[in-house]
């Protein structure tokens, strides 16, 4: 953990995109390869140093060396840690291949090295890489050819087989970094396209939760609307009529228990007068999404009354319904009928007076009129029967009139209030003062 944590410490917290595996491997290569390299390097120190290439020796053992602390190092980045272990490497591959004049051991080195920094490094540093080694080749080939220093590759090789080697190495460290890159891009392109699904996602698992949340508001807004409503609210299948759902007030003003109203369709609370005009409604609005009527309802007592009723289609539960507000008219009604009773009344007192109260009244205005002419002569008798008939006449006349009031206004005395003002108590038994002969 500790060598972990040395060689990656600056690349906590990283997503997981190519990068990330990049920083990985390098990690996964230093801990693995760094043990092994050791191991590895017993043996041909040993061998180097029994040839009295003692200068060989050093340079391996540092290159080791200087790799594991500049690796290990918290301090130092990781792109320079990266950087310093290809330039060391390099320089490893270029001495042991000028100094012992093998082809194979630098190869191996450069090779290892090409396929290293095409899985760690960019795009561009993995082909800038071809070119390094494309230098470093043609400077060997170089020397081989001027022979510009004494070194074992100028005996070992000749300049055919050289450039041979060089060219089919280079081929497979192109054919390698290519495919390896491609490999990588393709890489890059799933963890890209995986990241853009997982954003998506996670903006759609996001907004759901918001979704889910103002659902759930609503529900409450629903809950409050509907089963603390004060007027009788229900909800009942469009095809079969029964109730689905009801609130407390529609369980309160009907009589009702919930369970009841589950096992009851909308006709059982209608007397059987109404239930044709209920069927016609229903056939009428089936494609209607609200409407409104006035009806009559029964609650479980057998009381009827009357109610408006607005009905609106909702889907509940995965099927079509309706959901129904009922609201109690029943004192309108009445308070209307009322009004037209008394306007009836009003129309009777009007017809009266226009009509019924005018005859006998002209009759006496006629009657007074002869006697005022007659005063010197005794007064006919018969005259005065014919007033005395228009008097009773206009007397049951005003009685009517004064009943048809008190209907009206039933607390009040017409008769009564027309005395009170000309401050004469009478009553309407009494009857009017007989006219007596003069």
């Amino acid at each position: 953990m500790f060598v972990q944590r040395a060689i990656v410490s600056n690349a906590a917290g990283r997503s997981k995109d190519v990068a990330f595996w990049q920083i990985n491997l390098f990690k996964n290569v230093m801990i693995y390869s760094l043990p092994l390299s050791a191991i590895a390097l017993v043996p041909s120190v040993v061998t180097l140093y029994n040839d009295g290439r003692v200068f060989l020796v050093c340079a391996a053992i540092f290159t080791l060396l200087s790799i594991g602390l500049v690796s290990l190092n918290k301090k130092i980045n990781l792109g320079v840690k990266k950087a310093y272990v290809v330039v060391m490497l390099y320089v490893l591959a270029i001495t042991l291949t000028a100094t012992l004049g093998a082809f194979g051991i630098g190869c191996v080195y450069i090779l290892a090295l090409s396929v290293f920094i095409a899985l760690l490094f960019p795009r561009n540093v993995a082909y800038a890489s071809i070119v390094v080694n494309f230098l470093i080749y043609a400077c060997f080939t170089a020397i081989i050819y001027f022979k510009l220093f004494n070194s074992p590759l100028i005996s070992h090789y000749t300049m055919p087989y050289w450039v041979t080697y060089s060219l089919n190495f280079l081929f497979l460290d192109v054919a390698v970094i290519v495919q390896i890159r491609y490999l990588t891009n393709g890489l890059r392109g799933t963890i890209e396209k995986k990241a853009k699904l997982l954003k998506e996602l996670r903006a759609e698992i996001t907004e759901k939760i918001i979704r889910n949340d103002v659902l759930k508001e609503s529900e409450q807004h629903y809950y409050m609307l509907f089963s603390l409503n004060p007027s009788p609210m229900w909800i009942y299948d469009a095809e079969t009529l029964y109730f689905l759902q009801v609130n407390k007030a529609a369980i309160e003003h009907y009589g009702y228990t919930e369970d009841d109203f589950l096992n009851m369709t909308i006709k059982d609370i209608r007397p059987k007068s109404v239930l044709p005009d209920l069927l016609n409604t229903l056939q009428h609005n089936r494609t209607e999404k609200s409407w409104h009527m006035t009806t009559q309802h029964r609650d479980k007592y057998g009381n009827d009354f009357h109610v408006e009723v607005r009905c609106s289609t909702i889907p509940f539960k995965g099927r079509e319904a309706r959901l129904v507000i009922a609201q109690n008219i029943t004192e309108q009604i009445n308070h209307t009928q009322a009004i037209e009773r008394q306007n009836t009344k009003l129309k009777e007192i009007a017809f009266i007076q226009s009509h019924l109260v005018r005859a006998p009244l002209a009759r006496i205005i006629g009657l007074s009129a002869v006697i005022r002419q007659n005063l010197d002569e005794p007064v006919d008798q018969q005259i005065l029967g014919f007033l005395d008939t228009s008097v009773n006449e206009l007397d049951q006349i005003i009685r009517s009139v004064v009943n048809n009031s008190q209907e009206i206004f039933p607390e009040d005395s017409l008769t009564g209030q027309v005395n009170n003002k000309a401050g004469v108590e009478t009553s309407d038994n009494d009857p009017l003062p007989q006219i007596q002969s003069a």
